[in-house]
């Protein structure tokens, strides 16, 4: 890999190959084993590395190779953990296997080869000329999961902020993703009343039907909350789950909707409650004696957009251009439904200097059969090291 300093001779695909090896599963197996190779790895590579554990003992990472001081922090995210493995696979799931010029099994795309290419790009950025900014890879737990842990953690405690130029590398195709719609899952709870299935006129409170009126209004009524965005689309929510009823004979005394709200600016998550409450609320008062209650899943998303303006947009494309000899590309099929640590960086900070980018196709996340080209794994870790050795934005 060619770089203005020399040959780079590190390569990620030996790398990559191991961690996919490596059961990450969330929930599963978890961080631990994938969290212990990647710190010896770096440390192998004289990298310092330091851990901040989520509250529940998940494991962070962050490396730095210090810069001379004349840029400002270039802080590349990746997640360890994985989804499930599911079922469906033609490909050994952990099998980590090299075949039609891709690298196959669960994380290989998510987001492992962005992993695996970041640890090839500080290691030779370690043995090489000094960047002239701090280059620092943050490597997370519990991307996958509800709360998002671990860069809760890093950002509360102070391993990244405000002022870093942040980029998470999931995979895009190489498009670049400067938009993320918000997110907020809720559970609601209606409660009516059980009796008799031949005396549901007089005495029962049917709990399944307000639910289902429920989500036919919210699905009604919460495109019309915000104007579509020209990135993010509409505003939409999905009922994900309806649990109901005691038996075939018996008026359902309670059910319980799980929904999936996305909001685009200028909405944020509070709006998604807000008009649930005020839904369930109006069906409810339909039918005396019928009450509710909405509880909140996991943690607040907001929509993040990054300013196209920003150094790190602006240095990543000059980069990509150099190294791969054509514009960088934006939107398609990116992916900006997924919620990642980059939009958490920019959410819990206000920074407009986050945004995402890295290799394997967006739909290879989460599905069976889950790869990503060697090529795009290459060209991840060329334009990535020419990026940390060009100025992101001067110090101020």
């Amino acid at each position: 890999m060619h770089d203005e300093g020399g040959w780079l001779p590190v390569s990620a695909l030996d790398d990559l190959v191991t961690l996919v090896r490596i059961d990450s599963q969330n929930p599963g197996p978890l961080e631990h084993r994938c969290a212990a190779w990647v710190q010896g790895r770096l440390a192998r590579a004289g990298i310092s590395v330091r851990r901040h554990d989520t509250p529940d003992g998940r494991p962070n990472l962050v490396a730095v190779v210090p810069g001379t001081g004349q840029a400002s922090r270039l802080v590349l995210l990746a997640h360890m953990d994985t989804v499930p493995v599911g079922e469906g696979w033609t490909a050994s799931p952990l099998g980590g296997e090299i075949r039609d010029g891709a690298v196959w099994g669960r994380g290989a795309a998510d987001m492992k080869a962005g992993l695996a290419a970041a640890i090839a790009v500080l290691e030779s950025l370690a043995f090489g000329p000094q960047p002239p900014g701090d280059v620092v890879l943050g490597v997370t737990a519990d991307e996958e999961g509800p709360e998002m842990s671990g860069i809760r953690t890093l950002v509360g405690e102070g391993a990244i902020g405000a002022g870093d130029q942040v980029l998470a590398l999931e995979p895009t195709g190489l498009r670049l993703r400067v938009a993320q719609v918000g997110l907020r899952w809720l559970e609601l709870e209606v409660r009516g009343r059980m009796a008799h299935g031949g005396r549901a006129h007089r005495d029962g409170i049917d709990a399944n039907h307000i639910a289902a009126l429920i989500a036919i209004e919210l699905k009604r009524r919460f495109p019309g909350l915000a104007a579509e965005h020209d990135l993010l689309g509409p505003p939409r929510i999905t009922c994900t789950g309806l649990r109901g009823g005691v038996a075939v004979n018996v008026v359902p005394p309670s059910c319980t909707l799980t929904l999936d709200a996305r909001v685009v600016p200028p909405l944020l998550p509070a709006d998604a409650e807000r008009l649930a409450g005020q839904v369930a609320a109006a069906v409810c008062a339909g039918f005396p004696g019928s009450s509710f209650e909405l509880r909140c899943l996991g943690a607040a998303r907001p929509p993040v957009v990054a300013d196209q303006a920003s150094p790190l947009i602006q240095g990543l494309r000059r980069a990509y251009r150099s190294e791969l000899g054509r514009p960088l590309e934006q939107g398609g099929e990116d992916g900006s439904e997924a919620y990642t640590d980059a939009s958490m960086v920019a959410a819990l900070t206000g920074s407009r200097s986050c945004t995402v980018w890295g290799p394997g196709h967006p739909s290879q996340a989460h599905a069976a059969d889950e790869h990503v080209t060697i090529a795009e794994l290459e060209a991840t870790q060329r334009v990535l090291a020419r990026l940390a050795r060009q100025p992101v934005v001067s110090v101020r």
